[in-house]
């Protein structure tokens, strides 16, 4: 098994992909997985960047999100660690990524 930080795998690719997505290191404000599925609203200065047009912590997500989840070659498997597990894979199960039966919560 190989294991690797998503600045690493920039460029690699690998038959199996875990990606486990958790905002508690990110300190609130580098990334926000919460928020790319609707699980959390945008804070003031998402929100704020959102209205001049600059970049969010929305935006740093789903890059990181695109660049995790395209290394893999056969499978991948997201990991959503939530504050509120039910109001998150509702969230997610409205953004129609998935298939019915490819999300499940504990």
């Amino acid at each position: 098994m190989e294991l690797a930080t998503h600045q690493v795998v920039k460029g690699s690719e690998f038959k199996h992909v875990m990606v486990v997505m958790d905002d508690t290191d990110a300190g609130g404000f580098l990334f926000a997985y919460e928020k790319v599925v609707g699980g959390q609203a945008p804070g003031k200065s998402d929100l704020k960047n959102m209205e001049e047009g600059k970049e969010t912590s929305i935006d740093r997500t789903l890059r990181l999100l695109y660049v995790t989840c395209s290394r893999a070659e056969e499978s991948l498997a997201l990991i959503l660690w939530a504050a509120n597990p039910g109001a998150a894979i509702d969230a997610v199960k409205a953004t129609g990524w998935f298939l019915e039966g490819e999300t499940q919560g504990v």
